[in-house]
């Protein structure tokens, strides 16, 4: 029996002939060794190469890639430290959310950033490809490519969808393939967040799948990174949901809408209503006792709001994220 395509439609050398034509500085990135690893080759096609359905915490999520870029832009000025010229993998990419942002978004990232969109699932990867963008299909435990190769890597954005067994490989392998400078930068919500909150009481009970995660707490992030050669800080960095429209009630709706089709939650909030959802959107995400607990005060909303913004009006749902940014010792 002939072994499963690497991508749909789309076999390994297909695919390589492919980034090799249209981005070669990471067809160059990518371990020979690796790719011919039946072990790395085997952990794509496991029955749990797919997260589905799909969360909007997780780049998978469908709709507009802006929706998240307040903190990705933040993400992305923390991994290349303010520099001009950056290869940044995005392990936990889906098709590329991030990447478009940043494509629509010139001046707010450097001039040089190449980023690499990396996902588990086929067709998540597909997708990333026919929108133009560099990408690749690996297993966040078992990476494609060689070690030393990139300035940063991104792991965000269902990150606690990675099995908690699983994550010291996963933080090693992203440790692996950094330059000596470079940062591994790994976002999650932390356990007593009124976001993971939100997971756990919303999600969880009203969702068409269970979403009981565990998160990332402060302890896990130094233990994961400690038998390794970085060094680590641990940041709170403002993260909100961000949806723009042409009125107040627009903008509420659209954030309802959005967060209903992420999470899987579009028949509980049609039972509710879109007031009485919006209403439980913003008694859900009060982080004032969140934000007076923070050790360094963070500029942010306590609670969910509605504003005039040029354009129109935007609908800000507020999250604070953990982040640990690991960045690796010069040898």
């Amino acid at each position: 029996m002939s072994a499963p395509s690497y991508l749909p439609a789309m076999t390994l050398d297909q695919y390589l002939e492919h980034l090799s034509a249209r981005h070669p500085q990471w067809h160059r990135a990518l371990d020979p060794g690796r790719l011919g690893s039946a072990t790395a080759m085997r952990r794509l096609f496991s029955p749990s190469d797919e997260f589905s359905p799909v969360c909007a915490d997780s780049p998978r999520a469908p709709g507009n890639p802006l929706v998240h870029w307040t903190g990705g832009r933040e993400l992305l000025r923390l991994a290349t430290g303010g520099a001009s010229d950056a290869l940044v993998l995005d392990v936990l990419g889906g098709d590329g959310p991030l990447a478009r942002a940043a494509a629509v978004r010139p001046g707010q990232v450097p001039d040089g950033l190449a980023l690499l969109t990396g996902d588990l699932s086929g067709p998540m990867v597909a997708a990333a490809l026919a929108h133009g963008l560099p990408a690749v299909r690996q297993s966040a435990d078992r990476l494609l490519l060689a070690d030393g190769t990139v300035d940063a890597v991104l792991l965000a954005y269902g990150t606690h969808h990675v099995p908690s067994d699983d994550r010291p490989a996963v933080v090693a392998e992203a440790v692996r393939v950094l330059r000596p400078g470079g940062r591994v930068v790994l976002h999650d919500f932390e356990p007593h967040s009124p976001t993971a909150a939100f997971f756990r009481t919303v999600v969880d009970p009203h969702a068409a799948v269970r979403h009981d995660h565990p998160h990332f707490t402060r302890t896990e992030l130094l233990d994961l990174f400690a038998p390794h050669p970085v060094a680590v800080r641990l940041l709170d960095v403002y993260d909100p949901f961000t949806v723009r429209a042409a009125s107040p009630e627009d903008a509420k709706a659209a954030m309802v809408d959005h967060l209903a089709e992420t999470y899987a939650l579009t028949d509980h909030f049609a039972a509710l209503g879109p007031e009485r959802a919006w209403e439980l959107l913003v008694a859900a995400f009060d982080h004032t006792d969140h934000l007076a607990g923070l050790c360094t005060p963070l500029n942010a909303p306590a609670r969910p709001l509605v504003g005039p913004v040029l354009d129109g009006y935007v609908a800000e749902v507020p999250r604070v994220a953990l982040v640990a940014v690991a960045e690796r010792r010069a040898r």
